[in-house]
């Protein structure tokens, strides 16, 4: 028994070249295709990276503003500490005593950051984005535990006669608080051998309201209570 394929109408040769031309044109349309994919992954990245340094560079802006009061935080803790162990009722306080305002930090972009876009930036820089937002996070839980015990020492009527056990508390908070600073220079450090290579650099772009309320809070909180 014998099997006749049919012949194609211009021959084998022809036929041979359409398939080839077939083949070549899907191929060409997969290229472009991955091209286009490329591309759009290069510009997703790129989105990513650029919404990523916009909110590292707010937090840079936050840590450094809290930076530039430690001298006040300082001398608050000290007066604050001769306040404890004077006399009831001599020299009254100039002023209320007030907590130091502090910018909030931002994790938004890299918490929604995932997927394809931040997996298909390269190993080094998303190594140094995802080290940055791990100390911002540490320090993110300091200055809440410092917002605490500020809230601790505000609490107290500094102008009347305290109890033996609010004074050694407020004492106790102070030691706690200075434990905290001691943590900053560390955190200072690393965050700008960080932010070098990425070449973010702190955001100056705080608006008029906000400024004007930092600065005056600045200024209560760095005037001497007595």
């Amino acid at each position: 028994m014998h099997v006749h394929l049919p012949k194609p109408l211009h021959g084998w040769r022809a036929f041979a070249g359409e398939v080839g031309i077939i083949v070549i044109g899907v191929l060409i349309a997969l290229g472009a295709e991955q091209g286009v994919e490329d591309i759009h992954s290069r510009a997703e990245v790129k989105e990513t990276r650029t919404a990523l340094d916009a909110e590292l560079a707010h937090n840079l802006a936050a840590f450094q503003g809290r930076l530039r009061i430690e001298p006040c935080v300082q001398a608050r803790l000290d007066e604050l500490e001769r306040i404890l162990d004077r006399e009831p009722g001599r020299v009254p306080l100039r002023h209320a005593l007030e907590s130091a305002l502090t910018i909030n930090l931002e994790f938004a972009v890299w918490d929604a950051a995932t997927g394809e876009a931040r997996s298909l930036i390269p190993l080094k820089p998303k190594l140094q984005y995802a080290q940055l937002y791990d100390v911002f996070r540490h320090y993110e839980r300091l200055r809440d535990r410092e917002s605490d015990q500020w809230a601790q020492l505000t609490d107290l009527d500094l102008n009347a006669q305290l109890s033996t056990q609010e004074v050694k508390q407020a004492k106790v908070t102070i030691k706690r608080m200075r434990r905290l600073d001691q943590l900053l220079p560390a955190y200072a450090s690393y965050i700008e051998r960080s932010t070098g290579p990425l070449g973010i650099q702190p955001d100056t772009n705080v608006d008029a309201p906000a400024r004007a309320l930092m600065e005056s809070n600045r200024a209560k909180f760095c005037s001497p209570l007595m």
